[in-house]
């Protein structure tokens, strides 16, 4: 069962329905948690969209937690200490973290949190797969677009 849930949160295959329906669910959920950062006021249908949102964001991380171990699958049963800190998870619980209410109950502090939920947006990486190519040529070119002009003294001028 938890091998299933893997396959089903994780990035689909062209013949795996769930998944594909999983991941467009996602996006949904994504844009409709950005709808309330697009307002000054907070109404109180806003309030509900962030909420249902929220909740949605972390059952989606609880079982990317629960499901570690097949993902991080040459580390075994370390996986599930070492997924919190991966880079998915931090954005994921960035994205988190400014919509709990115990955080922003009273605290000014916490009110800077509230910024930090347009790491939502960052989530979109992990569901659509043009951006995940786009992500996969910049890591796979930085070499010739970084490194290779410092090796070899061709750097781009003004006249270029």
């Amino acid at each position: 069962m938890r091998k299933r849930i893997y396959e089903i949160i994780e990035i689909a295959n062209d013949d795996d329905k769930l998944s594909a329906l999983y991941d467009m669910f996602m996006m949904i959920v994504i844009c409709a948690s950005i709808i309330p950062l697009c307002f000054k006021e907070q109404y109180n249908y806003l309030n509900i969209i962030d909420k249902v949102t929220v909740t949605i964001f972390v059952i989606d991380y609880l079982l990317r937690w629960f499901t570690a171990d097949f993902k991080l699958s040459k580390y075994k049963y370390r996986a599930f200490v070492i997924y919190p800190f991966s880079p998915m998870a931090i954005i994921d619980l960035l994205s988190i973290l400014p919509s709990v209410t115990i955080l922003n109950s009273g605290f000014r502090l916490f009110k800077l949190f509230r910024l930090i939920r347009t790491f939502r947006i960052l989530r979109f990486v992990r569901y659509s797969k043009s951006i995940r190519i786009i992500v996969e040529v910049l890591k796979k070119e930085k070499y010739a677009g970084i490194v290779k002009p410092l090796l070899t003294n061709d750097y781009p001028t003004m006249a270029d």
